[in-house]
């Protein structure tokens, strides 16, 4: 059976100098692949830097989190999407809505979500879905890219 962490963040600053040996313990149990989403350019250095010292092991993202769209969204979509045209990813990820802890900025959370979503149909790459407290807005929005033939998963969700 092939096993493997679909979503981990282990390039965060909080695994520090033990990300290399979490993924080598992990490797030791049988996960064989690790896939990185990403968050926001703070954490673009990282990501790929793992994913270097890594190769065939773990696999980047490119995305906009939701709980990172703030007053910087359009600086911060302008470098996701030079990232995405740069070189390739897997996925366009972590992307979506979090109404959880902030609904300030609501409409900019939808309006960087569409644009990644068309982003990843014009790529024909998978969208990975980040939402929380916002599960049927995220499934209207979905819908009529999956009719177009986007295709993802939900890696985080708060609904049934």
């Amino acid at each position: 059976m092939l096993l493997i962490d679909t979503h981990c963040h282990l390039y965060s600053t909080e695994f520090g100098a033990e990300s290399q040996e979490i993924i080598n313990r992990a490797r030791q149990a049988g996960i064989e692949k690790f896939y990185l989403p990403a968050i926001d350019s703070e954490v673009i250095d990282a990501m790929l830097s793992l994913e270097a010292a890594n190769p065939g092991v773990c696999y980047a993202m490119m995305g906009l989190h939701p709980c990172s769209v703030n007053e910087k969204v359009e600086e911060e979509l302008a470098i996701v999407l030079e990232w995405l045209n740069k070189r390739s990813f897997v996925a366009v990820g972590e992307i979506g809505l979090d109404f959880y802890w902030d609904k300030t900025f609501a409409v900019e959370q939808k309006k960087a979500f569409d644009l990644q979503m068309s982003w990843a149909l014009a790529m024909n790459k998978p969208i990975v879905i980040h939402t929380r407290n916002a599960m049927q807005e995220t499934i209207n929005m979905v819908k009529p890219y999956a009719k177009k033939g986007l295709k993802g998963i939900f890696h985080c969700f708060s609904g049934s």
